[in-house]
């Protein structure tokens, strides 16, 4: 409901800024990255500066031609994770979820198993069966 106002609030002789964050969130994948890359490209190109957030990485190339990305950067040592909260140009290169599982105490097994098929999925484009 809210983004379907931000739509409807866009005036071709008014600028508009908005900020999106986590677009679609609790969608399923397929459907929130089809939606939300029409929506966010729909609003970048009416009269709208649109600042959105996503760590749908699959935007970040469906949009390039619409969006400039930039990113936050994390440090991990000594089973803690830190950030500058410096603004990154480009898409983030880093991924930190599976690592974190690690920090919290998920076992070797869980973040071993997280980790491979994590590799598999961006090595070839699938997720393994199992």
């Amino acid at each position: 409901k809210s983004l379907k106002r931000i739509i409807d609030g866009v005036d071709d002789s008014i600028p508009t800024i908005c900020f999106v964050d986590e677009i679609l969130r609790g969608t399923n994948t397929v459907e929130r990255i089809a939606a939300s890359s029409q929506v966010l490209k729909y609003l970048t190109l009416s009269n709208c500066i649109c600042v959105a957030a996503t760590h749908d990485i699959e935007l970040t190339y469906i949009l390039e031609k619409y969006f400039s990305n930039y990113h936050f950067q994390e440090e991990i040592v000594d089973n803690n994770i830190s950030f500058d909260y410096k603004i990154h140009g480009g898409r983030a290169q880093t991924q930190n979820a599976i690592k974190l599982l690690g920090i919290l105490g998920y076992s070797d097994e869980i973040v071993g198993k997280a980790q491979e098929k994590a590799s598999s999925f961006l090595r070839d484009g699938v997720w393994q069966i199992e």
